[in-house]
């Protein structure tokens, strides 16, 4: 059984991927977080398998934010993968940050939001 998390600032965005993962597998139970701060106790509550975290340039879903809920998520010890979520297309710069992070180890994966939901849920599925 694979619970996930999704903490993403677009409602309609966080609505479809959940429709496409709780279809993908019906052994993936999704949970939405309703902003950042819930976020980590989610994960707690529902001893979440797979973190998705949306990363864009406004406070709450900032890289560096991102990052400090990443290492949180981690200490709750039982591995908790991180999947970064990013725009590549409205914010290179932003995605080229992301993909450092994951090369510095500071998430487990990430993916561009223009993949299509079944890769995603392909990837959240290896993790």
């Amino acid at each position: 059984m694979q619970r996930i998390v999704l903490d993403m600032k677009g409602g309609l965005l966080a609505e479809a991927v959940m429709q496409s993962l709780s279809g993908f597998d019906p052994d993936f139970l999704v949970y939405r977080s309703s902003k950042p701060e819930e976020t980590l106790a989610l994960c707690r509550t529902c001893r979440a398998s797979v973190l998705v975290m949306e990363v864009v340039p406004y406070d709450g879903w900032r890289l560096s934010e991102r990052l400090k809920l990443c290492s949180a998520v981690k200490q709750l010890g039982w591995g908790c993968k991180v999947l970064l979520l990013v725009d590549e297309n409205s914010d290179k710069m932003l995605a080229s940050e992301v993909r450092q992070a994951v090369k510095d180890q500071l998430a487990d994966n990430f993916i561009y939001a223009s993949v299509s939901p079944a890769y995603l849920a392909g990837v959240i599925d290896t993790l």
